[in-house]
Parts: structure tokens; C-alpha cells; sequence
């Protein structure tokens, strides 16, 4: 799964969209994102492993890595 349909994935299961994910990421890291970055790294697949266990934690998700069985 690319970064860009895990992100779709937590906003639709946790009904927020991408301005959301924005001050999310904004508030947690004090950088300045906007739509158009978020939109841009997520197109770009340069969408951080960091940045998604930000959005991850703070909407309540841990990332854990599972061997293939």
C-alpha cells in the first residue's frame, strides 16, 4: 500500500479529510503544512514513515511492522 491510499485509508475510517491530516501534522511536528504540500508528497509517494506514525498515533493507530506469513 502506498502512502497515498493509507492516508485515504485513515481519514475514511476515521471520517476526517486531508485539511484535517494538515493540522494534525501541522500541530504535531510545528512545521507548516498545507493542503497543497500534503497533496504533493502523497502524489509524489515521499510521504514520510515518521509522518505517518505522527497521523497514526495522534488519531489513535500504532504502525507495527507483521512478518508475511
Amino acid at each position: 500500500m502506498n502512502s497515498k491510499k493509507y492516508v485515504k485509508a485513515l481519514c475514511n475510517s476515521e471520517d476526517i479529510n486531508y485539511s484535517g491530516v494538515v493540522k494534525i501534522l501541522s500541530d504535531e511536528t510545528n512545521k507548516n503544512y498545507t493542503y497543497q504540500s500534503l497533496y504533493g508528497k502523497l502524489t509524489r509517494n515521499t510521504f514520510t514513515y515518521e509522518e505517518a506514525c505522527i497521523l497514526a498515533n495522534a488519531l489513535g493507530y500504532e504502525l507495527i511492522p507483521v512478518k508475511k506469513k
